[in-house]
């Protein structure tokens, strides 16, 4: 009977030791589920600050060379005005030679 007794005290004590370890390791997880948590949210706000600033980087970039596009289309018209009028010019000044 003595020996039934210290059986049950020590699964008693057992029982406890277990029962608090189990607390503590129930607010460790809580901890790090919270803390996960944070880093989840600090990581979206990252990826959302990048995304905005890439966006404004490509829009950037696509400004630039919508204005490049439109310098060198400038430009292009131009030389092709001035090559068509050397052309004329040119026919005109052999058929006045032709003629004289």
């Amino acid at each position: 009977m003595v020996i039934e007794q210290q059986r049950i005290s020590r699964l008693e004590g057992a029982y406890e030791q277990v029962d608090r370890r189990l607390e503590d390791m129930h607010q460790s997880i809580n901890g790090l589920r919270a803390e996960m948590d944070g880093l989840r949210a600090e990581m979206h706000q990252s990826i959302n600050g990048l995304r905005t600033e890439m966006h404004q980087s490509i829009n950037g970039l696509r400004t630039e060379m919508n204005s490049r596009f439109e310098e060198v289309n400038s430009r292009f018209n131009t030389l092709i005005v001035l090559l068509a009028a050397s052309w004329v010019t040119l026919i005109g000044v052999m058929i006045g030679l032709y003629f004289k």
